[in-house]
């Protein structure tokens, strides 16, 4: 089984990371995933929420709701 090259987009960005944060241990690489990734997944995870309720978060105006047990 042969390896696949990596994109260089990819390995760039790797690049970056390593020389902005310059992690030593494990740790330091887990906290600067959270720094990187941590927005990202709140962001995806709030969209989310709004497609399933079907309205923003803090929209003020009236909503139509329906309860479960009706």
């Amino acid at each position: 089984m042969t390896q696949s090259k990596r994109d260089q987009k990819s390995a760039e960005l790797a690049k970056q990371i390593l020389e902005n944060y310059q992690p030593e241990t494990v740790v330091d690489m887990q906290n600067a995933l959270k720094d990187i990734f941590g927005p990202m997944f709140e962001a995806m995870l709030k969209g989310e929420m709004n497609h399933h309720l079907g309205y923003e978060s803090n929209d003020k105006e009236e909503k139509e709701t329906q309860w479960l047990w009706e």
